[in-house]
């Protein structure tokens, strides 16, 4: 897919940001899914959006290993791989 990591660090905290329901502006790469009230349901819906805005397919293994991410940054850092982000 080729997409750079910057814009999926963006969408992915943009996503994480509204799915959670908190102002973009206080959330950080590093921020803790604990501290942005995430549940295993909702990082799920979360994945089911970035699935449907690049094509990419998520199999359990990924999903499982999304949902035993500590932070923002973790997430994104799992969507580039799969998306094969430059």
């Amino acid at each position: 897919m080729g997409i750079a990591r910057e814009e999926t660090d963006r969408f992915v905290l943009e996503t994480i940001a509204d799915a959670a329901a908190v102002e973009v502006g206080s959330v950080r790469q590093s921020t803790s899914l604990v501290d942005t009230h995430m549940d295993s349901l909702t990082l799920v819906a979360v994945v089911t959006r970035i699935e449907a805005t690049y094509g990419a397919a998520f199999d359990p293994d990924d999903i499982a290993e999304i949902l035993r991410a500590r932070s923002v940054g973790d997430v994104a850092a799992i969507v580039a791989r799969k998306c094969n982000a430059t």
